[in-house]
């Protein structure tokens, strides 16, 4: 019999965490021998747990808010998405000890919008300007999007979004949520994809401005769901409870390694679906 490895989300606060019960029930699936943890942890302490994975017996770790930039100097490779990016949320533990750095976040918002039958889309919007923004924006290149307009409060701070989307060949225009007036408001609202990558309750007071919007909204908060802007919103919305499960999948394909079969991928999607109890776009 193989010997159990061990797998793990890291963040802080984490004992809200869904991620526990979407893995376990893929293993469980797939008769993987991985058990699946939350831990607590800060990021001063990053360095010190990518010791003990290199030498414990590790499948990997999901990696979420606030150390998603931590981990990334701690790693031996890092993916050409996480280098762009400077942000991972997964490490896979090579059977070498060996860290290897990757984002599937992108994957999980791809996969997100595939569901509700988008796979192609040449303008898009981004509510926002952090570490989630910047997966948003890699998303948004991988389904074509070739003109984004960036909705922050403030853009001294979305250099880090403005240069990525300039080195994936983007036409970008930045909006200070406090300044757009009617007539711009009504130029967004016209934009076929849009993703908020806010923390829950922070697009709230966005809503009169943006929350008018007639297509596809991807909202990666899902608790408390329905938020307001996902409420407000007039056209498809996809909570970023789905981005969440399709991540996950990403991670357990590297985790699972020698028991991943990619024509289980449906069948692993679904159980993970079954897990929290919610259907699946169709």
């Amino acid at each position: 019999m193989k010997k159990m490895k061990q797998a793990a989300v890291l963040g802080h606060p984490i004992s809200h965490s869904k991620s526990p019960v979407l893995h376990r029930a893929a293993y469980q699936l797939l008769g993987a021998p991985i058990s699946y943890s939350a831990i607590d942890m800060e990021p001063g302490q990053a360095a010190e747990h990518a010791a003990a994975l290199r030498a414990g017996n590790w499948a990997g770790c999901s990696v979420t808010m606030p150390l998603k930039d931590a981990f990334v100097p701690l790693m031996d490779e890092l993916s050409a998405r996480v280098q762009r990016l400077g942000a991972l949320n997964t490490i896979v533990v090579r059977d070498d000890g060996t860290l290897y750095g990757e984002n599937t976040d992108v994957d999980g918002l791809v996969q997100a919008l595939a569901d509700v039958g988008l796979a192609q889309c040449a303008q898009a919007m981004i509510l926002g300007s952090g570490n989630t923004t910047l997966a948003a924006i890699e998303a948004a290149a991988e389904v074509g999007v070739s003109q984004l307009a960036l909705v922050v409060r403030s853009a001294a701070r979305a250099s880090r979004a403005t240069g990525l989307a300039d080195q994936l060949g983007m036409e970008t225009t930045v909006h200070e949520i406090s300044g757009i007036d009617q007539a711009v408001a009504a130029t967004l609202n016209a934009i076929p994809l849009v993703f908020s990558t806010l923390p829950p309750r922070a697009a709230d007071d966005w809503v009169p401005v943006i929350g008018a919007g007639s297509g596809i909204l991807l909202d990666v908060a899902y608790d408390p769901w329905p938020s307001a802007l996902a409420q407000a919103w007039q056209g498809t919305v996809i909570s970023g409870i789905h981005m969440l499960v399709h991540q996950a999948v990403e991670q357990v394909r590297f985790f699972s390694a020698g028991a991943w079969q990619e024509s289980r991928r449906a069948d692993v999607t679904n159980a993970m679906y079954d897990s929290l109890g919610l259907a699946r776009h169709q």
